[in-house]
């Protein structure tokens, strides 16, 4: 059995280890087009700030691939595959294979034309070349105020970086949550970064000692902000070049094997497409699913039969303290009208005074109380967001979430947790 992966990020470097654990004597390639063997592109903001090396955040080493009897060919990129007769083509040559996964990523997109200064934060070398550029400079234009925008706002912020950032739509994290808990987010934040909301940014000049960013709202009215640099952050695009014959709507279209169209083909990460809870089709774009794909994908590569199961897309940050997680489609995103229960107020029991940190947290439910969404700003958010995602994935009505039984310790948690009482109001508008 010989296994070929295309790409060394998440999805293909989880795909190669699952595929190694199923089968001790399979041949494993990886074919990656870059220099560096699988890191954290989530860690990318922490290397900006200085925070953390670009070597710390290399979670397996070219050593490590060794040790495992994985064949890793780095700065190897992969420039045809031809299904038919099962033969990928490389810078090297010509490799034939039994099973292929493709774990081709996903590259940034820009509304309008770059020049000079301007970065993207995508790989490794745009996170070092962006931290080299903020050793010296005072300002910078931030277009795109979704998660990538706002953690790199925040490592510019950390490097004492007077930072604007531009947003198309009203409201900052529109693609994360619904626009109340954006509201709470930008108060928060609005005294360390500046924002430009319902802009569209139109051109971007290189002026030679500064970056011109002109942006126009849904007025005409122009505004011309200047800055030493320019962060692009207007989302991604699936690499799908040299798969077109497998590409649904939104990328590789796979199924719940992580099988894409072709037997023996498989594909993960940001380069896909899957099914969410409610059968709506979505891009991947979450490295947490790019590795849970990419352990199916490798599984069964090698004849194992492991399945994926619709996604929910639990997701979270941390921007200048504030912890912000959801899961489920946004609200925009439901094709009916949810019933929605939300509550805004301490962490611990009101008798604790300021010792309770706030949380400010909502749930949506179908007609029948299935519980099919949940957002959160504040305290341990990620970890009420989790709750909520287990239930999602066993299908729990407001009901059995309110009927569960949880710790309670004054300082630590009260008798009913913010989630709960969030399901209770949900529940009481379902009645």
């Amino acid at each position: 059995m010989k296994v070929i992966i295309i790409g060394c990020g998440a999805a293909g470097a989880t795909a190669a280890q699952f595929a190694r654990k199923n089968d001790r004597d399979a041949e494993i390639k990886i074919f990656e087009k870059g220099v560096y063997p699988e890191y954290s592109k989530c860690a990318l903001p922490f290397v900006v700030s200085g925070e953390l090396s670009p070597e710390s955040i290399i979670e397996f080493s070219e050593d490590w691939f060794r040790k495992a009897d994985i064949d890793l060919h780095l700065n190897t990129p992969v420039s045809a595959i031809d299904f038919e007769n099962k033969v990928i083509e490389t810078s090297d040559g010509k490799e034939e294979y039994d099973s292929l996964i493709i774990a081709t990523g996903a590259s940034p997109f820009s509304p309008v034309k770059t020049e000079g200064k301007t970065y993207f934060l995508r790989n490794m070398d745009d996170a070092i070349a962006i931290k080299k550029e903020a050793k010296n400079a005072d300002s910078a234009i931030i277009i795109g105020a979704g998660l990538i925008g706002l953690e790199a706002a925040e490592a510019l912020v950390k490097r004492g970086i007077d930072v604007t950032v531009v947003e198309f739509l009203p409201e900052i994290l529109l693609t994360m949550v619904d626009d109340d808990v954006a509201k709470i987010v930008r108060g928060k934040i609005e005294e360390k970064v500046k924002f430009l909301l319902s802009n569209r940014v139109t051109e971007i000049r290189d002026k030679g000692n500064h970056m011109e960013v002109t942006a126009s709202d849904e007025h005409g009215k122009k505004s011309i902000l200047q800055g030493d640099f320019v962060i692009i952050a207007t989302g991604n695009r699936s690499n799908v070049q040299l798969t077109k014959r497998l590409v649904g709507e939104k990328g590789i279209a796979v199924d719940e094997r992580c099988e894409t169209s072709i037997k023996g083909v498989y594909a993960a990460g940001d380069c896909t497409q899957y099914r969410d809870i409610l059968g709506n089709i979505i891009p991947v774009g979450l490295g947490s699913v790019a590795v849970r794909q990419g352990k199916v994908a490798g599984a069964n590569a090698v004849g194992g039969d492991e399945k994926l199961m619709p996604l929910v897309n639990a997701r979270t940050t941390k921007i200048f303290g504030i912890e912000i997680a959801a899961v489920g489609p946004l609200k925009r995103s439901i094709p009916f009208k949810p019933f929605m229960g939300k509550f805004k107020g301490k962490a611990l029991p009101e008798y604790m005074g300021d010792m309770g940190e706030n949380i400010f947290i909502k749930v949506y439910a179908d007609s029948n109380g299935k519980i099919i969404g949940a957002q959160a700003a504040g305290h341990e958010a990620a970890q009420r967001i989790n709750k909520f995602a287990l239930a999602i994935h066993h299908g729990l009505t407001l009901e059995q979430f309110l009927k569960a039984e949880t710790a309670y310790a004054p300082a630590v948690a009260p008798v009913f947790d913010a989630s709960t009482i969030a399901c209770e109001i949900a529940k009481r508008k379902l009645k």
